[in-house]
């Protein structure tokens, strides 16, 4: 398949991920770039309500129920503020000529292409997968929800292996849409949805996060634009680490919600919309955001905290009595409720980073925007540096610095090893994930950048005018655009070098089949291409997950005993991962083989996708005739085996 033909999925994407957002902030009459960077968010809301009603009233999941939940609450919003509008805006809001569009859109483009053109690289062909270990989990859930009609978040989690639990199903629930809809393979879909959900909700968000300090100007766009590109943590590493998608869409809404908290509580520059406006907005952002991943709730809170603190502690100076009592209970609000929330909105304590991180690495990497052993981000270390002295200089907006701090914190002790407990309470959030954690330094960094990149910007650009007046001639009308043009192309040349470009490769590794690729070898991925032609549709298949031999349900629709994981959901599966190879002398191993409908096992060798040997299921380990196996398709070095020694 080629990207030409993905077109129709690209366009069933951008309605998906945009549609039900621009119409809500329609109805509220919201404007340029705060309608555009808040329409992603608010789509992704309607998507993750619209699963879990469609899941209630016991409809199949399809652009259905998202065009009624659509329609109800932007009814709903359009009431509101005929009945409101004073609270929400503060006035009656006027037409405005679509020239005053021209600056959001042009920073938009600058932001979008290039890391559209990076994906698009990384990607290859639109069929590729991310080779990494999540990834089997996320491309049998997409299965599991076209099979079943069920996108829930309530229920994704055991893929049917047994009854459901939670898993924050966000952004399953788009790329179904996406598949379902256009008719694309899961494998295209996910590429497509990413794409847009990058260059869409990402690129905005970082846009609007900016402009809520320095307005819709031009200038602070474009920086913004060309900053938004110059992390190698986000988007890069979230499209092959892990491959942690949900956290990945969760990080992208981020920007924007971070932008509706300090527009909220007034820390940047006046806005239209009142207060009431904004809580409306944010109350539009987090149901999106916590279903996408919930501990990027968290994340809001840990960088929202420097902006709330900051301004309750200037109002708390400025006023008096009651109002004074009024501002250091909110202050204290906010501080207990944030505690609660982080010591109870966290997964069980595991084991699985103990062992690894550099504190001390992680400090320079911090510094130098080249989190881990990347190499420095000459861009936005550099305007970070200037950013941080600007903000110094003039002692406004001080706070940007600190957010910086509290993201590099929390990265910092994540990488801690050598203190457990302080790690779990600070970062066990994330799972003591310091590659999770590393992707919170982009949005946290990129407001203190900006106040640099604009001040830097600004000066090549006076210095030019300077340049250009001892010519003793009247400046043209294009003279200030075409430097600021040269500016940018400048900026976009160096955001790139060295750490994102490191990061860009890597990713790209990652998302090619060839004969050793870790997940999926070319020669396996041949093998399940042809599954359909020897295993019944309703036979069962076993095999070790961590070999990519559980994929056979995303890539072939035949269920897979274990889905996901390295540990079977049941007793019967236990017993046949178990005990499988001893079916001729063991009755109990048949009855669980004809109870589960456990019909063949494919072998794909011991290579697992974390590099090394998986350890292999003791009863997996003799798929001989004797022990009751017959072989019956073979690519390379994988296999796929019939279960014959039960009667």
């Amino acid at each position: 398949m080629s990207w030409a033909e993905t077109l129709p999925a690209f366009a069933v994407a951008i309605l998906v991920i945009f549609g039900p957002g621009l119409a809500w902030g329609a109805a509220l009459g919201l404007r340029r770039l705060t309608l555009l960077a808040l329409a992603g968010p608010f789509s992704i809301t309607a998507v993750v309500v619209s699963a879990e009603v469609a899941a209630l009233a016991g409809v199949d999941w399809s652009l259905g129920p998202v065009l009624a939940v659509t329609v109800l609450v932007g009814a709903a919003l359009w009431l509101l503020r005929r009945r409101f509008g004073q609270l929400i805006h503060g006035g009656v809001a006027e037409a405005e000529p679509l020239a005053r569009w021209a600056p959001v859109l042009i920073a938009w483009a600058v932001a979008a292409v290039p890391v559209a053109a990076w994906m698009l690289w990384m990607f290859g062909v639109p069929e590729n997968i991310a080779q990494s270990h999540d990834n089997i989990f996320h491309l049998n859930a997409l299965r599991y929800i076209s099979e079943t009609g069920n996108s829930s978040s309530l229920t994704l989690g055991y893929l049917g292996s047994r009854d459901g639990t939670f898993y924050p199903a966000g952004w399953h629930a788009v790329v179904s849409l996406v598949m379902a809809t256009a008719g694309l393979p899961l494998t295209a879909a996910i590429n497509v949805a990413n794409l847009v959900l990058i260059t869409g909700i990402w690129s905005l968000g970082c846009l609007f996060l900016v402009s809520r300090l320095t307005g819709e100007r031009t200038l602070p766009l474009l920086v913004a634009a060309v900053l938004s590109t110059a992390y190698s943590s986000f988007p890069y590493l979230l499209l092959e680490f892990g491959v942690v998608y949900p956290f990945m869409l969760s990080i992208a809404i981020l920007p924007a919600a971070l932008g509706v908290v300090i527009q909220l509580v007034g820390a940047g520059t006046k806005v239209p919309l009142r207060w009431f406006g904004s809580l409306l907005l944010l109350l539009g952002v987090l149901p999106g955001l916590l279903l996408a991943h919930p501990s990027s709730l968290l994340s809001l809170l840990a960088l929202a905290a420097p902006a709330v603190l900051a301004v309750a502690y200037t109002r708390f100076r400025s006023e008096s009595g009651r109002r004074r009592l009024a501002v250091a209970a909110g202050a204290a609000t906010f501080v207990v409720l944030s505690a609660v929330l982080w010591m109870t909105v966290r997964p069980a304590r595991s084991t699985n980073w103990d062992q690894m991180g550099d504190a001390g690495g992680a400090i320079s990497e911090v510094v130098f925007h080249g989190p881990l052993g990347r190499p420095i981000a000459i861009l936005a270390a550099i305007l970070t540096a200037v950013g941080a002295a600007v903000v110094l200089y003039l002692r406004s907006h001080r706070w940007v610095i600190v957010m910086y701090l509290v993201a590099g914190t929390l990265f910092v002790v994540g990488s801690w090893q050598e203190a457990p407990t302080l790690r779990w309470i600070v970062a066990g959030v994330w799972y003591n994930d310091y590659f999770r954690i590393s992707a919170m330094l982009a949005p946290a960094g990129i407001l203190v950048a900006s106040i640099g990149g604009v001040a830097l910007a600004g000066s090549l650009i006076q210095a030019a005018q300077r340049v250009r007046s001892t010519r003793g001639t009247l400046e043209p009308a294009w003279f200030v655009p075409l430097v600021t043009a040269v500016v940018v192309v400048i900026g976009l040349a160096v955001a790139p070098l060295f750490a994102v470009q490191r990061a860009v490769s890597e990713a790209a590794y990652h998302y090619r089949y060839t004969e050793d690729s870790r997940l999926l070898t070319s020669d396996e991925l041949a093998l399940l291409q042809r599954l359909p032609d020897h295993v019944p549709a309703d036979a069962v298949i076993a095999g070790q997950p961590l070999t990519g031999a559980a994929l056979n349900y995303a890539f072939a629709g035949r269920r897979s005993l274990l889905p996901f994981g390295t540990t079977p959901a049941t007793a019967e599966a236990r017993l046949i991962f178990e005990e499988l190879d001893t079916m001729r002398q063991n009755p109990e191993v048949c009855a669980a083989v004809r109870s589960t409908n456990t019909a063949f096992v494919l072998d794909f060798g011991t290579d697992s996708v974390h590099g090394g040997e998986a350890p292999v299921f003791s009863g997996l380990s003799d798929l001989s005739p004797s022990a009751g196996f017959e072989l019956v398709d073979r690519e390379g070095e994988a296999a796929l085996y019939r279960i014959v020694g039960c009667p």
